[in-house]
């Protein structure tokens, strides 16, 4: 039609026929706009501008602006509306009653249809027994006009009051309450159903606070506030409902009201939400804050899902509602989130003094608003925090990912130093210099992400302190850097990252940080005891400080954490020294194998089986590289050069000059060759030096050490040999990766080395330095003479490792994570050797 009217109203501008506008006036009725000028109707088409206007006005003198009517054209007639008599029941009535929706104690609520509405509604009437009780039919009329009176958006509305016809009684109709009570939903959330939020119950119960303060600035007190009685919809109404026993005190209704108010004494309400004096029947004394009470009581009824007091019988509630101080929500409640502000408003609105109380439930919403908008602003950090917290929790992953990364490095890289020569050419090193740069990236980057990991964590915190995610995951990070520390042996990193534990903990690492351990020690053999000693460190060395002495078996000793040593005795048997390690909260549970004295040479100790730490302590690394090896013994001293004049003395001439020690197989021998073809001591070498029997042998290569041991065996009836490097380096370290047998700091007084002593340098007799001592008695592994093993440094060259620091040794040298090697023919005044015997 819209093009029609254009099309018209463009003739009409080049025509003289006034029937045409006619025309266009009655389309334009047609299409239903009457009620506007009809220049609107056609102008949305773009013609009417004004040059149109000013034309049409010239040839009609009309002004489009003005509304224009006509009779309309004939059309259909319109249905008209039924006679208001013919809208009733076929009794005559308004209402036909249904079913009944509820009961209280004076009346009952029915699901009624309004036939002159064509609607359904809540039709409130007194209960059967109650029909002829003239002032039950007054309190309901009361009832009807206060509600209806109270006209907010959360109290119900009434729709109509009248008599039922056939009794004569009144009734009242209101809207249908077709929501869930409050108690519904409590209930829910009790049994743990999805419910509202704290936030959400919060922001009801200020609804409904709101409702009743302006209930009581129009001189009404509800005086049965509770969950059954607040509804909620399902798209944010709050409604308040029966105000059966409300209190009037507006003057509206005073003569009405005052002839059937409660007399002073009755006790009215619900007693679970009573306020004391509502309990005590003081009914004179009910006021605003008799509600405010309520409200609080549903408020706790909120944060704990459980009533204010709980009693057996009425008299029992009574005495407790007027007597008793209400136990604090986050006390009924310890498991629930209970915030500190809204325990504050719930305790201060039930308060047993009323003058104590919120002075009105517009103050009381007041709070509940305050609460609600920090929440949203706690709302808004908190989100601010989630995103801080995804970002640490990104950058965790990718420091994860560079310790790992960075330990397959390290490992690539020792395995490279180990198969390349120092003195490879460049050509040879490029692989191990790529590696060594790779493996210091990756130390950068393992800082960088720590770094930026506890940045962001910090910065969710700084959004939300109490951010339970966050807190836990910088408690994570640091515990880790603290038992790294500890296991790297850096006490000052251990003590800061420990503080920084205690911090941001909540508890999870109290075990941890407190640092119990346990012990259990089991042996085959009876009447077995253990002298337990635990290494304390002082004045740079560890000293073995007695702990208990156990009967074995032993089960869960309780024990510190820490690194120690068990002396395990059992008459019959040689006694064994095991050292272990009992880490923060684990328990440690060893098997010791006990060896009759018999088998085991008096200058033997034995070294148990078990993992132990190995290699270089990386002071970068994430952790220590473990080993294991079966049980043996070793000599408790290297090879000295009186035991090795017995083994040359019992070879023939020609194999104990091939033996005996040298600088070189064509030097002559630093031993003298008497007469009779036996070897003893120079009194004094070409240097000048007089040796003593009980210094280390030397100037032997592995031929030699191999040929000794093999002499020694055959002697003895033992089936000795050289030690493995791993053999070598468990009886030196023990177990707990420390870097000289007496801990972690060096001194040049604690071993034979190059700057022990004044002057050249010389051999000492083994065992001179009580503190180059090993955890299992073991004696000169950081000083004294380079020891040859039986594993090889770079099999494609042939050489050897040897361990150990020599009487001339630079203290890097003394290191028990250090080692070198040789070519298995050379000889050298460092080289000697010690034996092991497989038990």
């Amino acid at each position: 039609m819209g093009r029609e009217i254009d099309l018209l109203l463009a003739e009409f501008l080049h025509s003289e026929r006034d029937v045409r506008l006619g025309d266009l006036v009655t389309m334009a009725i047609e299409a239903g706009r009457l009620d506007k000028p009809l220049y609107e109707i056609v102008s949305a088409r773009g013609l009417l501008d004004a040059e149109v206007i000013e034309a049409i006005d010239a040839k009609l003198g009309l002004d489009l602006r003005e509304t224009f009517i006509m009779p309309a054209r004939d059309v259909a007639p319109q249905a008209r509306l039924e006679p208001a008599g013919s809208l009733l029941a076929p009794d005559g009535d308004r209402y036909t009653m249904g079913t009944v929706l509820g009961k209280g104690g004076m009346g009952e609520v029915h699901l009624a249809k309004d036939h002159l509405l064509q609607r359904e509604v809540a039709l409130k009437c007194l209960l059967p027994h109650l029909s002829t009780d003239d002032e039950a039919g007054d309190r309901l009329v009361l009832e009807a006009r206060v509600t209806g009176f109270l006209e907010h958006p959360s109290i119900i509305p009434v729709h109509d009051l009248g008599l039922l016809s056939e009794q004569g009684t009144p009734y009242y109709t209101m809207r249908i309450a077709r929501e869930h009570s409050l108690k519904d939903v409590l209930v829910g959330r009790h049994s743990g159903h999805e419910s509202p939020s704290l936030s959400q119950l919060v922001a009801i119960l200020k609804q409904v606070a709101l409702a009743v303060h302006f209930a009581h600035d129009n001189g009404v007190i509800h005086l049965d506030l509770k969950p059954a009685n607040i509804l909620i919809g399902s798209y944010g109404e709050v409604f308040l409902t029966d105000w059966g026993i409300a209190r009037v005190l507006n003057t509206r209704f005073s003569e009405q009201a005052l002839r059937h108010q409660a007399r002073p004494g009755t006790l009215l309400g619900t007693l679970r939400y009573m306020a004391p004096e509502q309990a005590r029947g003081e009914l004179d004394q009910v006021d605003a804050r008799t509600d405010v009470y309520a409200l609080g009581a549903v408020l706790y009824e909120v944060l704990t899902c459980s009533p204010v007091f709980e009693a057996d019988n009425t008299l029992a509630m009574i005495f407790k509602t007027t007597r008793e101080e209400p136990m604090p929500p986050s006390l009924r409640a310890p498991d629930r989130f209970i915030p500190r502000d809204l325990e504050e408003i719930c305790l201060r609105a039930i308060n047993k003094h009323p003058e104590d109380r919120y002075p009105s439930a517009q103050h009381f919403a007041n709070e509940l608003q305050a609460y609600l908008d920090g929440e949203k602003e706690h709302s808004r950090r908190r989100e601010h925090a989630l995103v801080a917290l995804d970002l640490g929790q990104r950058a965790r992953t990718l420091y994860d990912g560079a310790r790992q990364d960075y330990q397959v490095a390290v490992e690539k890289l020792s395995k490279q130093r180990a198969e390349v020569p120092s003195w490879a050419g460049f050509d040879e090193k490029q692989a191990l210099w790529e590696l060594e740069e790779r493996v210091g990236q990756l130390r950068v980057r393992i800082q960088k992400e720590f770094g930026e990991a506890v940045r962001h964590f910090g910065q969710a915190l700084g959004h939300q302190p109490d951010m339970a995610e966050a807190r836990e995951a910088m408690a994570d990070l640091y515990q880790e850097r603290f038992q790294q520390a500890e296991a790297l042996k850096d006490p000052g990193g251990a003590a800061y990252f420990e503080n920084l534990v205690h911090q941001y903990q909540d508890g999870r690492y109290d075990a941890l940080l407190a640092g119990g351990a346990t012990l259990s020690l089991s042996v085959e053999r009876d009447n077995a005891r253990a002298q337990l000693f635990r290494y304390i460190t002082r004045k740079g060395r560890l000293f073995e400080e007695p702990l208990v002495q156990l009967r074995l078996p032993c089960h869960n000793q309780t024990i510190p954490h820490g690194s120690y040593v068990a002396v395990i005795t059992c008459e019959g048997y040689a006694p064994v020294r095991l050292p272990f390690v009992a880490k923060r909260t684990e328990h440690v549970a060893l098997e010791i194998a006990l060896f009759e004295e018999v088998l085991l040479p008096q200058d033997f100790v034995i070294v148990s089986a078990g993992p132990f730490i190995t290699g270089r302590i990386d002071p970068h690394g994430l952790k220590p590289a473990f080993d294991d090896v079966p049980t043996f013994a070793i000599a408790r001293h290297p090879v000295t050069c009186g035991q090795y004049l017995e083994f040359l003395n019992d070879l023939p001439p020609a194999q104990a000059l091939a033996h005996a020690p040298r600088l070189t197989d064509e030097k002559k021998p630093y031993f003298e060759c008497l007469e009779d073809g036996t070897y003893v001591l120079p009194v004094r070498d070409r240097e000048g030096d007089q040796w003593h029997p009980l210094w280390p042998v030397c100037m032997i290569n592995l031929h030699d050490a191999k040929t000794y041991a093999r002499w020694r065996s055959l002697r003895d009836g033992r089936p000795y040999g050289l030690p493995t490097s791993a053999q070598w380096e468990k009886a030196a370290r023990g177990v707990d990766g420390r870097l000289y047998p007496w801990g972690d700091f060096f001194d040049p007084a604690f071993c034979n080395m190059g700057s022990s002593h004044k002057g050249r340098p010389l051999p000492a007799p083994v065992g001179s330095y009580p503190t180059d001592c090993s955890p299992y008695g073991a004696h000169d592994f950081s000083g004294g003479i380079c020891e040859w093993t039986s594993t090889y440094a770079c099999e494609p060259d042939d050489t050897m490792v040897l361990r150990g620091g020599c009487f001339s040794s630079i203290d890097l040298m003394c290191r028990l994570d250090s080692h070198m090697s040789s070519p298995p023919r050379f000889r050298h005044p460092h080289y000697g050797m010690r034996l092991v015997l497989d038990l």
